[in-house]
């Protein structure tokens, strides 16, 4: 299927893992189990053998040297391959052994030999193309020198089993031949296996990393954002303190609390003109425009529904005058998730804004009937609004709701609470 990802089974990647990190050890221990079936056949056959001592302990050792050559056979495949193709070639050269039943067999079809071919199958997915084409040219070539060993079985003692000698000749061929490419190539498709899952996991990595990196960009833009907000409703603050200042020192220029007042007055001046400063230099567009708040939520419905939403609005309860950043962060929650139903409910969906006032805060409830968006995880918008909402000491909860659609719930307290110092 077109853009579908193929992942490793749970199994198989523990698999995989495991061998990966233990590899002498779990080659060591294959050793072991293919030597207990074919190790044990090939010296039962040679200890029972009659052909001279010195021919059976040159064939032992080939088929000692075959087996021992798995262990090493990940961790220096090249050492393992040629020292595995040394003793096959000891086996083919070696003359015929004589059974006592009476019958003749080349070393080279002692039960052992079949590991050589295990040994193929690692080098050709351990080493690069042309490396691996090298090992296949010379299993190629030892099949050549088996097949001139084996090409005319009266010269050795053996027999076709019955069939004419074109027959025995064009079966040895093309299973030697068969077999060794069959090998080679699954070996090269484990490598291309392996680079495959490689790069999945490195793509995956790298999403990762994209995906908080994002977040954090996110976060850090929010929070630029928001300190810039946070800017307005303090030089709003500090105003209406120097104001209060200069009435209280004006009300009784003569009284011993007016030197407090113009004290007062003055270093709000002060700080409300470093503020105003500060505010210039963090504003984009150096703009002074008002922030907005639930007051402008009008306007704001009037937008969204002018795209084609239809949004019903409820308040219950008696509704309280707001801080100014509790305010604001109202507004900006309702703008995100109303901007989200529009985004991922389309523009004929019907979404349901609810307002409670009620005695531990200001609880802000959107509802849609249309999709979630398709990644659980919060995007750049929600990741700011998280940012909001915990600088006032409020909450966000999202989700899809049982039946269809996607469902936004926040709250913000009355008062400001405290967070906790990073510093301390």
């Amino acid at each position: 299927m077109v853009g579908m990802e193929e992942s490793p089974s749970p199994a198989g990647a523990a698999m995989d893992s495991f061998l990966s990190r233990h590899q002498v050890s779990g080659d060591a221990a294959l050793a072991v189990l293919l030597a207990l079936p074919l190790g044990l056949m090939s010296f039962a056959l040679l200890r029972t053998s009659d052909s001279p001592l010195a021919l059976r302990l040159l064939a032992g050792l080939g088929a000692l040297v075959l087996h021992g050559c798995v262990v090493p056979r990940r961790l220096r495949p090249r050492f393992a391959y040629g020292l595995a193709a040394a003793a096959m070639l000891l086996l083919v050269l070696l003359p015929p052994l004589h059974d006592p039943s009476g019958a003749y067999y080349s070393a080279v079809l002692l039960p052992s030999s079949l590991v050589f071919g295990l040994l193929l199958y690692t080098v050709s997915g351990r080493l690069d193309l042309l490396s691996g084409l090298a090992c296949l040219a010379v299993a190629l070539a030892g099949v050549g020198l088996v097949l001139a060993r084996l090409w005319d079985p009266p010269s050795w003692g053996g027999s076709s089993g019955g069939y004419d000698l074109v027959s025995w000749r064009i079966g040895l061929s093309a299973g030697l031949v068969a077999m060794t490419a069959c090998l080679w190539s699954l070996g090269r498709l484990s490598r291309i296996r392996a680079l495959f899952l490689a790069e999945l996991r490195a793509k995956a990595e790298r999403a990762e990393a994209d995906r908080a990196r994002e977040r954090a960009e996110a976060a850090r833009a929010e929070r630029d954002r928001i300190s810039r907000e946070m800017h307005d409703v303090v030089s709003h603050s500090l105003a209406v303190m120097v104001s209060q200042a200069e009435g209280g020192r004006l009300s009784d220029p003569d009284s011993p609390g007016a030197g407090v007042f113009a004290t007062i007055a003055g270093v709000g001046r002060d700080a409300l003109r470093d503020m105003r400063g500060l505010l210039g230099v963090l504003r984009a567009d150096g703009g002074t425009a008002p922030q907005p708040g639930l007051g402008d939520l009008p306007d704001l419905l009037g937008q969204v529904r002018a795209t084609g939403v239809r949004v019903a609005v409820q308040e219950v309860g008696e509704a309280r005058r707001l801080r100014p950043a509790v305010d604001l962060t109202a507004y900006r929650v309702i703008q995100e998730g109303l901007t989200n139903v529009i985004k991922h409910a389309g523009a004929t969906a019907a979404a349901d804004l609810t307002l409670a006032w009620r005695p531990d805060g200001l609880h802000i409830t959107i509802e849609d009937d249309g999709a979630a968006p398709a990644t659980g995880e919060a995007g750049v918008g929600l990741t700011g609004m998280r940012e909001r909402l915990r600088m006032v000491g409020g909450t966000v909860a999202i989700g899809g709701r049982p039946g269809a659609g996607f469902e936004l719930s926040a709250t913000l307290p009355y008062e400001s609470r405290s967070l906790p110092s990073s510093g301390s």
